[in-house]
């Protein structure tokens, strides 16, 4: 009798670790979950210390940053300016030559005489 209460307290309090943190680290997706919980704590320490304002962070890489960014900016200008200038050329050139093209008489085709008349569609099939 004394074996069969001691296997209930043991079942007992194996039921009552296994509902706290014991029971996270003893599942294989708690095990991901501290995994996944200890790098984050990793990355962000990393980035406390070295990322944007951090403590022990180099000015170099700010001043390469604001340069990269400045240089985006006046290439992105540039670009829109060539863009607009490429348009407005080309409107231009459209409406030149558009007003002055004349089109010329189409030729009879081959095979029909010179006087007949195109067929319409009802004719063609």
């Amino acid at each position: 009798m004394f074996d069969v209460t001691m296997a209930h307290a043991a079942t007992a309090a194996t039921v009552a670790t296994d509902a706290g943190l014991g029971g996270l680290v003893l599942e294989k997706a708690g095990q991901y979950v501290l995994i996944i919980a200890f790098f984050w704590s990793i990355i962000w320490f990393l980035r406390f210390l070295y990322g944007p304002k951090g403590i022990f962070r180099d000015p170099t890489w700010d001043r390469w940053n604001d340069q990269a960014r400045r240089e985006a900016e006046v290439s992105a200008q540039d670009a829109d300016v060539r863009a607009q200038a490429a348009d407005s050329s080309a409107d231009a050139y459209t409406t030149s030559h558009m007003a002055s093209r004349t089109v010329p008489p189409a030729a009879p085709h081959p095979g029909q005489p010179a006087g007949a008349a195109a067929p319409s569609d009802g004719e063609r099939r």
